[in-house]
C-alpha cells in the first residue's frame, strides 16, 4: 500500500482572535480542506494567553481537519499559553512543536509498517524456524 504525500497548509494566529477572525481562519482552513489538503499547522507564535476564543477557533480547525481524515499541528506556542494549554486538558487534542518546520516535518514521517501487530509476529515466528 503507498500513502501519497500531501501538502502541509501553515497559518499564522493572530494575537487577537476575535470572531471575525476565527471565521476568516476556519474559511482558509475549509478551501484548503477542500481542495485535499487537510494537513495544517498552526503558528501560534502571536497568541499570548490561551482564551476560550482561542479554544475555540483552534478546535474548529480540528474538526475541519478530521472531517477528511486531516490533523492539525500547534508550533511555536509561547511558554505561558502552552503552559495553560496543556492544563485545560486541551492540548491532549494537538501535538505541538517548538517550531513551524518541526510541525511541518512531523506530517512527513512515514509509518515503518502498515501490517497488523499479530500478521508481523506470526512472519517472525515463521522466519525462526526456517533459521534453524
Amino acid at each position: 500500500m503507498s500513502i501519497g504525500k500531501q501538502a502541509v497548509s501553515i497559518h499564522q494566529i493572530s494575537s487577537e482572535i476575535t470572531s471575525t477572525s476565527q471565521m476568516e481562519l476556519l474559511r482558509r482552513s475549509f478551501m484548503s480542506v477542500e481542495n485535499g489538503h487537510p494537513r495544517f499547522v498552526l503558528d501560534c507564535s502571536n497568541v499570548a494567553t490561551i482564551t476560550p476564543t482561542v479554544v475555540r477557533c483552534l478546535i474548529g480547525c480540528l474538526e475541519e481537519a478530521m472531517k477528511l481524515n486531516g490533523d492539525v499541528r500547534l508550533a511555536r506556542l509561547q511558554p505561558e499559553a502552552e503552559a495553560v494549554f496543556r492544563q485545560s486538558g486541551v492540548g491532549r487534542l494537538f501535538e505541538l512543536y517548538d517550531s513551524v518546520e518541526t510541525a511541518v516535518r512531523s506530517y512527513q514521517v512515514s509509518p515503518v509498517s502498515m501490517m497488523p501487530l499479530s500478521f508481523e509476529v506470526a512472519a517472525i515466528e515463521q522466519d525462526t524456524k526456517y533459521a534453524a
